[in-house]
């Protein structure tokens, strides 16, 4: 029903004259004048500017981005499960996250684990993506020290943004000594 109006929608300018020659056709006068009140008019304008902004939108490619905009979903998904093994010599572990909404545990494991949920919005008619392990987490060790970056999810920008949310749970060995830091590389504790 939307698609047939969004192609079909210069069909109006079609009716408008042809109820213009239904009523010059009708008329019972040998010489018909056609008169529009005030109200006709408004409606009429109304109309044109109407037909030619989805012209405007049409022609620019809005249309679609509008379309799509209306038909997306947003949806609660797990984050792919992630485990590091802990080297012998690494004696700290330091978690750095864009997003700063980060829980962190402690276990008797002796590697790294990192899970949680992220919102998502899966627009009308675009199949869904499965984020992988490169898009949530990279890990380095530098000496003694192993370096957990928890990256920041795609953003969407336009007229359609949106900004995915994630709840991250970082399970980090009992043993190790853990520092947490910010975006701007700012130490939280």
């Amino acid at each position: 029903m939307n698609d047939a109006f969004l192609t079909w929608w210069p069909i109006i300018f079609v009716l408008l004259g042809l109820e213009i020659l239904g009523y010059l056709v009708f008329a019972k006068k040998e010489s018909s004048v056609l008169y529009y009140d005030m109200l006709s008019l408004f409606f009429v304008g109304v109309l044109c500017i109407g037909c030619l902004g989805f012209a405007m939108l049409t022609s620019v490619g809005l249309m679609g981005e509008v379309r799509s905009m209306l038909g997306s979903i947003e949806k609660t998904k797990d984050l792919p499960a992630i485990k590091e093994a802990l080297g012998e010599g690494v004696k700290k572990v330091v978690v750095q996250s864009a997003d700063g909404a980060i829980k962190v545990d402690k276990s008797t494991d002796r590697s790294i684990q990192v899970f949680g949920t992220y919102r998502e919005r899966v627009k009308a008619g675009v199949e869904e993506q499965v984020l992988q392990k490169e898009q949530v987490i990279s890990v380095h060790s530098a000496g003694d020290t192993m370096y957990v970056q928890i990256k920041r999810l795609p953003e969407e920008r336009g007229l359609d943004s949106f900004y995915p949310r994630m709840n991250v749970t970082v399970v980090l060995p009992q043993e190790v000594q853990v520092e947490l830091r910010d975006a701007d590389n700012q130490v939280i504790s």
